[in-house]
């Protein structure tokens, strides 16, 4: 009995103790928020240019931060997204004024404003200097609706350095309306403003994660020492260098250069493939993401010093990062390539030629059976370094290939490469034969955490192939089963050497963005069960082939690409597809994709084709594209 009570005043304390807790914290957060609400805006859009491409982008207004009392706002990107009539700053007290646009900053995903106003206006600190501690609890702060009532989210402080080194994350809940506006601490100190953003490859659009749970800010010591060229006007945007990693996993340990690209600020301060990074802005580093995180942080114009290993030699060279450089062109010499270790006292990987596409820039100078030991200055040593140095190369300019044959000793080949972009190759390597010489068979495939009827032609398990290609081919809602679409397509899968694993939407009537992520999975299950080649994987829609229509597969298959470009290489649509929300990056050499349309040459682009073009993805023009030429280019995406 005795112990019953204590246990029951025990439980009796806690509680208490628990409602005291969320009292004290309620009212620190309503003490901190007040701290800032007088500077708190809401920022409408008015008559916008046709319409979004999902409700978060409907549903302005959102909020903005007042960071002058000369009438300067400071908001996030949503707000310019597209373009409108006029935008209106809602004050505190209900009056609505016109803004007009200062200056961007693209790198960050803010928006200057500025008003003209007799109203006097409590501008918000932002500190020189933050002192964060992952754990601690934040605060967001912002207005919703025509009375601007305040909004408050509370959450922690979950990393620091994210989004390739520019923002803090916290786990609050952020809606749109809280876009712009600050994210506080517990004493009211501003310690970012909201913006909209996900990570990379992690939604369909940049707005995808409201609500979620996971959002992020830009750290206000940052804002601080970009504002004085924000209120000049003057617009901000991200620094490239252009340098390759040799990598294909960015997380990997080694820093090694794979390639630089041409015309860029790493070219011209002398940096050279093979070149080891060990310091970036007086940062030591062990891995390319490092270099990322650092690099990211820097805005185009300015300077920053690397410290390099070449040839056992340390070297430093300081260069100024570019806002842009020339977009990819990738080549191809026209060899496929296996790795083999090689023989010796220390563990090495050579890169010895399997076959040479008939008809290609490297036919009659390259042969079956050479090692490909350097591209220009570049050592060849896998065949990522290899593949990176082709789709860095410059367009009509002849490389030196050096290569070993049997015991002749080295040999040198100067070629000039072939652009990837243009009429798909024509012919496979001889040496592959015909890939249905083996049993093929339909066999579903499940996901345990996906709902997506799915199935794949294959090979049998034993069986002895060349590296096949793989190619996921999303269905139109209520097209019917994977398995019986299949059917269609197991001669033709057989004798080009490629997997086909179809996948149907969970939802009859549509795909769902939720779906984008469960596909790269399912490329991922099947790459486990045959022979397939990594480089030779690619999703198509039935509108790829030719008089096929744009459906909703189709802006599934382009969505599903630009987010999962680890995983894919290539992607088949029709031209008419209705490009997805999906924030266009540029093409990376580290895993750098081709786009084939049913199309007879560039004349024929549809609207958006110019903009994919700008950020450097080829585009293969198929022409009367068939099941047969759909999958020799699936294949022959592993060529180099």
């Amino acid at each position: 009995m005795l112990a019953a009570i204590v246990t029951l005043a025990t439980v009796s304390h806690a509680k208490a103790e628990s409602e005291a807790y969320r009292q004290a914290m309620a009212k620190a957060v309503r003490n901190a928020a007040n701290r800032v609400l007088p500077s708190v805006v809401t920022i409408e859009i008015i008559g916008t240019g046709g319409v979004g491409p999902g409700e978060v982008e409907q549903d302005a207004p959102t909020s903005g931060v007042v960071i002058d009392d000369a009438g300067f706002i400071l908001g996030s990107s949503i707000v310019v997204r597209r373009p409108s009539a006029s935008i209106l700053v809602v004050l505190p007290d209900g009056t609505r004024h016109a803004a007009e646009v200062v200056a961007r900053d693209h790198h960050r995903d803010l928006v200057l404003l500025k008003i003209t106003t007799d109203k006097e206006l409590t501008a918000v600190e932002l500190p020189e200097s933050i002192d964060v501690q992952i754990g601690q609890t934040t605060v967001a702060v912002g207005r919703y609706g025509s009375d601007a009532s305040p909004m408050i989210s509370r959450g922690v402080l979950s990393a620091a350095g994210r989004l390739d080194g520019i923002a803090l994350q916290t786990d609050a809940r952020v809606p749109p309306a809280l876009y712009g506006g600050p994210m506080i601490d517990l004493y009211g100190n501003v310690l970012g403003i909201l913006i909209p953003a996900v990570a990379q490859g992690g939604a369909e659009d940049s707005t995808s994660w409201y609500d979620s749970g996971i959002a992020f800010a830009i750290p206000s010591d940052v804002i601080t020492r970009k504002l004085d060229r924000l209120i000049k006007g003057e617009d901000i945007k991200k620094g490239v260098m252009g340098i390759v990693s040799r990598s294909r996993d960015p997380y990997a340990s080694g820093t090694e250069i794979a390639a630089v690209r041409t015309r860029s600020p790493a070219e011209a301060a002398g940096i050279k493939p093979g070149d080891k990074v060990l310091t970036v802005d007086g940062k030591p580093v062990r891995r390319h993401q490092e270099i990322r995180q650092i690099l990211g942080s820097f805005d185009a114009g300015e300077s920053i010093l690397i410290k390099l290993e070449r040839d056992g030699k340390e070297i430093e060279i300081e260069t100024t990062l570019a806002e842009s450089i020339p977009p990819l062109q990738p080549q191809r010499l026209g060899v496929i390539v296996r790795e083999e270790s090689a023989e010796g006292d220390q563990p090495q990987t050579i890169v010895i030629v399997d076959a040479v596409l008939p008809g290609s820039p490297a036919a009659g100078k390259i042969e079956a059976g050479d090692v490909i030991l350097r591209v220009g200055e570049a050592a060849i040593e896998d065949a990522d370094s290899l593949r990176r140095q082709l789709i860095s190369a410059a367009p009509d300019d002849a490389i030196k290939v050096a290569y070993r044959r049997g015991d002749d000793g080295q040999q040198t080949a100067t070629i000039t490469p072939q652009n990837i972009a243009g009429p798909i190759f024509d012919g496979l390597p001889d040496s592959w034969g015909d890939a249905g010489d083996d049993d093929w068979t339909i066999q579903e495939i499940k996901l345990p955490d996906a709902a997506n009827a799915a199935a794949y032609v294959a090979p049998k398990p034993d069986a002895e192939n060349q590296q096949l290609g793989l190619m996921i081919l999303l269905l139109n809602p209520g097209e019917g089963s994977p398995q019986d679409v299949l059917k269609s397509w197991l001669d033709t899968s057989k004798a080009a050497g490629v997997v086909v694993c179809a996948i149907a939407p969970e939802d009859n009537r549509r795909w769902q963005p939720k779906e984008m992520e469960l596909v790269g999975k399912h490329a991922t299950a099947v790459l486990k069960k045959a022979p397939i080649d990594k480089s030779a994987v690619a999703v198509s829609a039935p509108g790829a082939l030719a008089g096929g229509k744009a459906e909703a597969a189709d802006s599934m298959a382009v969505a599903v690409s630009m987010s999962q470009s680890s995983t894919f290489f290539g992607v088949a649509v029709s031209p008419e597809t209705r490009p997805p929300a999906v924030r266009l990056r540029e093409n990376e050499p580290s895993a750098s994709l081709q786009i084939l349309l049913p199309i007879d040459s560039r004349d024929d682009l549809p609207p958006w084709g110019a903009g994919i073009e700008r950020a450097g993805y080829p585009i293969v023009t198929g022409g009367e594209v068939n099941e047969s030429s759909l999958l020799r280019w699936v294949r022959l995406l592993q060529a180099i």
